[in-house]
């Protein structure tokens, strides 16, 4: 049946969540938090440590970020074209996890159409996240009464791709090689943020060099090459930013 025969079936943006972490509270969230409220006129909530890091300087329950939840077709569709024009309206392929849900960091928010540097602000980069879902989802989420929605009518990573590209013109590139190469390259200046914090706990004071984005278990698992003192570490770190393994690299002979 098609998605004109039964509404059921097309599948729609429920929700755009805009997160931006610093790491701490104080002036550095607050000016954060004035970003989001510039790009997207929301006021953000802020988002909680859930554990204490001594390494990171933080305390469970303590304020460590902020974040917007864009709902509404207008209001998504006029964030996202500003959004996807930053990307220059491309995006690589491991960007769609395996529910068909969109996730893609921006470096600095001065990329947006209209805004401009602001010294009293500096720079803030960000991360969205786009769930993509067909009606229905609700069930999977209510407190009482809750069902699992079937795997026929959930949104895959392949329908996902399609659906952008024709929606939003977007050009993915490298469409479906994820699931034949075990790596996927990934810059280091598109890190999420959550991967970039867990990776400075595992290794203090060391600088990132390279990045890979690999598949373990049906499990999508950053591998991030870190420098520190002359010497290499390779720092395992799940999507959810859970440091998995931290291994000092041997010098060769």
């Amino acid at each position: 049946m098609s998605e004109a025969a039964n509404p059921m079936l097309a599948a729609s943006i429920t929700k755009v969540t805009v997160n931006i972490g610093v790491g701490e509270g104080g002036q550095r969230l607050q000016l954060a938090e004035q970003v989001l409220e510039i790009l997207t006129g929301m006021k953000p909530v802020r988002t909680l440590s859930t554990q204490t890091n001594r390494d990171l300087g933080t305390r469970r329950g303590a304020p460590i970020g902020c974040k917007v939840t864009i709902r509404g077709s207008e209001s998504i569709e006029s964030f996202l074209k500003d959004a996807f024009w930053v990307r220059q309206n491309t995006l690589p392929s491991y960007n769609f996890d395996s529910s068909g849900n969109l996730s893609f960091g921006i470096s600095d928010y001065t990329d947006f159409p209209g805004q401009k540097y602001d010294p009293d602000i500096g720079i803030f980069g960000m991360d969205v996240n786009v769930v993509l879902e067909r009606p229905g989802h609700r069930v999977s989420r209510r407190r009482q009464q809750s069902r699992r929605v079937s795997a026929s009518h959930r949104v895959g990573p392949e329908e996902s791709r399609a659906w952008f590209s024709k929606i939003y013109n977007l050009n993915i590139v490298g469409d479906g090689e994820e699931e034949e190469d075990d790596e996927i390259d990934v810059p280091v200046d598109e890190l999420p943020d959550n991967i970039k914090q867990a990776v400075e706990a595992a290794v203090p004071g060391g600088d990132i060099t390279e990045a890979e984005l690999e598949m373990e278990d049906g499990q999508q698992v950053y591998e991030v090459t870190v420098e520190k003192d002359g010497q290499e570490f390779e720092v395992e770190v799940s999507k959810d930013g859970e440091v998995l393994e931290v291994e000092l690299e041997e010098e060769e002979e």
